[in-house]
């Protein structure tokens, strides 16, 4: 019994060693990553192991600008950053509730702490992922260099793996005159990520992919669309005015068309007052320009 019960004791000291020193090498990434990211932007990150919410850091990327006293730091995009010491495929079906309340863009850093380097790879199609099969998905995260045509690949059957091409790469060897051009990367994937994030919030469902666009019609599409238009038509009418306000040439035949959209809805009945109002601006405009 005795003998049992040491064996015992000696297998639990080790799983925690294991496990300790997993942690303390998941700490050190962590701190790396910091550090190359802190370079272009104020780095934000849990307070303990307790408050993991599914993301390593939060940042905000920043850029410089001189200003009277001397460099201003002006806040940019804030991103997510999850941290990984290999490119193997992320599996995030598990997180996928917490990635679809995400509202800034997210990205994998994977750190090597040999070399002191951080790669920077994309998560801006995450949220046309959300949009085509929900939360309750099977996805895995490939980190790939560049992209081939598609974002993703795979079906409900197997699951699906999105492509995650890569950004940037940050180096502790970095000049401080090389980081402009990186963070300008990184700025510019975000932008693209939130327009993606702006989409499926505002269930528009209408996403920038590698081929130009991608459209995903369904259930939830399916209820929003005419209203959607409805939106665009009233937008193009205060658009229209716009230009015929301030004398620009805008042809006949354009305002007709648009009018005409205008009136078969208006036909259908229970058209808002914001269009109705952007109908009558144009009305106004064409009749003081005739």
């Amino acid at each position: 019994m005795a003998g049992g019960y040491r064996a015992g004791r000696t297998r639990v000291r080790y799983r925690r060693g294991v496990a300790l020193a997993r942690t303390h090498k998941g700490w050190e990434n962590e701190h790396l990553a910091t550090y190359l990211l802190s370079r272009l932007a104020f780095v934000a990150a849990p307070i303990t192991v307790a408050d993991d919410v599914g993301t390593d850091l939060f940042c905000t990327l920043y850029d410089t600008v001189e200003g009277k006293r001397g460099p201003v730091l002006v806040p940019l995009n804030s991103i997510a950053v999850q941290i990984k010491s290999s490119r193997q495929a992320i599996d995030v079906s598990a997180k996928l509730g917490y990635l679809a309340r995400l509202e800034v863009p997210y990205f994998v850093g994977v750190v090597s702490q040999s070399t002191l380097t951080m790669d920077i790879f994309s998560g801006r199609f995450l949220s046309n992922m959300l949009s085509l099969r929900g939360e309750d998905s099977r996805v895995h995260l490939d980190l790939v260099d560049r992209l081939d045509g598609q974002w993703r690949t795979g079906n409900d059957e197997i699951g699906f793996r999105v492509m995650c091409p890569l950004v940037t790469g940050l180096s502790a060897a970095d000049r401080r005159e090389d980081l402009p051009a990186k963070l300008e990367l990184l700025r510019a994937d975000a932008a693209v990520a939130l327009k993606g994030i702006s989409s499926r919030l505002n269930m528009e469902f209408i996403f920038d992919v590698p081929t130009g666009l991608e459209i995903f019609t369904g259930p939830a599409s399916a209820q929003v669309f005419h209203s959607n238009f409805v939106k665009r038509v009233a937008e193009a009418l205060h658009n229209l005015a716009w230009l015929v306000e301030r004398g620009n040439a805008v042809p006949g035949a354009l305002l007709d068309m648009y009018m005409a959209v205008y009136e078969q809805l208006a036909q259908l009945g229970g058209l808002d007052r914001y269009v109705v109002e952007a109908h009558e601006r144009l009305v106004a405009a064409r009749s003081r320009r005739d």
